[in-house]
């Protein structure tokens, strides 16, 4: 698994400003031995994932493919797309899908309202671990011994602690989110820009990801703030009841 990860690793290199990788910058980046990333490389290739250019290995077709089959399989956005056009249309708020993997919680799915603009974290960005309501509202719902470990390996940076405060003032918050079952952010990420996220369940409970409006102040100042927890509140546990159930949205009435 940790060899997996370590190639994986690779891709993430590919970003804006950066759109080729070579050899010699895994190494610089990644500090794995050159047989290590020579080795990663030809696999990665092999598969589709990367792809050689003339300015050293990009990524691949195979990604484009992935990326259809998640759209098209994908069970809770299969569960989501039709309460997220409703949540869209009914209060001109953009609407994210996000899942957690590892630490990580990724947008995987965005449906624009009214006052639409560019989403700074749209579909396939990562969200803010400790600064977004979609991040929180799912750490809230970890297990007390991983958010911990969480807390301990990204609260360091003097700013964050600051933000969150020590581990008794930072658990008894995300208690409180846990509690209340959604969580609002102003202006945390986005200037301007507000989030209320509501966590999604598996069938045992376990968070698997969140759903979320985000939009301006003054579009969030047109409504009540429990009226929009509630709409997403409620669009949560009927994703979770859907994904529990394995229900299709066409039969899920």
């Amino acid at each position: 698994m940790n060899s997996l990860r370590r190639m994986l690793d690779v891709l993430t290199l590919i970003k804006p400003g950066q759109s080729t990788i070579d050899i010699d910058h895994i190494c610089q980046q990644l500090g794995y031995a050159p047989a290590t990333a020579y080795r990663y490389v030809r696999e990665l290739n092999q598969v589709g994932l990367l792809v050689r250019m003339p300015g050293g290995y990009a990524l691949g077709p195979r990604i484009i493919e992935l990326d259809h089959q998640i759209r098209e399989n994908d069970p809770m956005l299969n569960h989501s797309r039709d309460l997220m056009a409703q949540l869209a249309a009914q209060t001109g708020l953009s609407v994210l899908l996000s899942e957690l993997y590892d630490n990580t919680v990724v947008t995987t799915h965005q449906e624009f309202g009214s006052d639409a603009q560019q989403l700074k974290f749209g579909r396939g960005r990562r969200m803010p671990l400790f600064r977004s309501s979609t991040s929180r509202v799912v750490l809230a719902h970890l297990p007390p011994r991983r958010l911990r470990q969480l807390y301990e390996q990204h609260g360091e940076a003097a700013e964050l602690r600051a933000m969150l405060g020590d581990w008794k003032e930072f658990s008894r918050s995300m208690l409180q989110i846990r509690k209340q079952g959604y969580c609002l952010s102003r202006g945390e990420v986005e200037p301007g820009r507000c989030g209320l996220s509501a966590p999604i369940f598996d069938d045992r409970l376990r968070v698997l990801g969140s759903i979320s409006l985000v939009g301006s102040d003054q579009r969030f100042a047109a409504f009540n703030d429990s009226f929009l927890a509630s709409l997403i509140s409620e669009a949560a546990a009927e994703i979770t009841r859907r994904m529990s159930l394995g229900l299709l949205p066409e039969a899920a009435g």
